[in-house]
């Protein structure tokens, strides 16, 4: 990656660092940390974002707009290396518009009623969890007129749930976590009082366990703060 694609693409030059980082932690055994492929006219910022706006009516703001990255997917699997250990990760972040355009969440789940069905037409998913195989999926509502769209997750168990954060907040707290599995709970209003999600709080916990002393660079405090808040 040349210097001139590090500082017009700064989201691409911190998704390789994280990758490096997840790749040359020791107490990760990690399957898979990739970039994907390049392709024309995929790599023309300017010319998605006035695709994005003109034909699909979705506006992304300045900030959303910095956090644009040219490959057609970025993905990391990992787990601790030790076999008591819950912590696990795996991101699989896709291109926004290959997202908007080919990711339509009714393509996998259709809904149970009319009122779902017209919501899952509007999500579009940026990011999943193949590997795991959890059903787990970050998505943008992708309205006509939209400027910085909301971001949802969905489960198999409690659905679509609205996220406290846009998308380019999304992307930096993905980093910040490595994709542990199950952050994107301490940013919706579910989850947390099912049983069901006893292993995730688990997970949680051991990450802001260990985290800063894997990764001192980063601040964990926010997210530590959400956790006492839902356990």
């Amino acid at each position: 990656m040349t210097n001139e694609a590090r500082n017009e693409f700064p989201y691409e030059e911190r998704c390789a660092a994280t990758l490096r980082e997840i790749e040359s932690c020791p107490e990760f055994e990690v399957y898979d940390a990739r970039l994907g492929d390049i392709s024309p006219p995929l790599d023309e910022a300017p010319r998605i974002f006035d695709k994005l706006a003109n034909r699909h009516g979705l506006s992304f703001g300045q900030e959303a707009r910095d956090h644009f990255f040219r490959f057609d997917e970025v993905e990391t699997y990992w787990r601790l290396n030790r076999p008591d250990s819950e912590l696990v990760g795996e991101f699989h972040l896709t291109h926004v518009y290959r997202s908007v355009m080919e990711n339509g969440l009714h393509h996998t789940w259709e809904g149970t009623d009319d009122e779902e069905r017209a919501l899952h037409r509007e999500l579009k998913v940026f990011d999943d969890t193949p590997r795991t195989g959890s059903g787990r999926m970050a998505m943008l509502r992708a309205r006509r007129g939209t400027t910085d769209p909301e971001i949802w997750y969905f489960d198999m168990h409690e659905g679509a749930m609205l996220m406290d954060l846009g998308y380019a907040d999304y992307l930096d707290t993905l980093l910040i976590t490595k994709g542990t599995i199950g952050w994107q709970y301490l940013y919706c209003s579910a989850g947390f009082g099912d049983p069901g999600f006893t292993p995730l709080a688990d997970g949680l916990k051991e990450m802001l366990d260990v985290f800063p002393r894997l990764f001192p660079e980063y601040d964990y405090s926010d997210l530590k703060a959400r956790l006492r808040e839902r356990t």
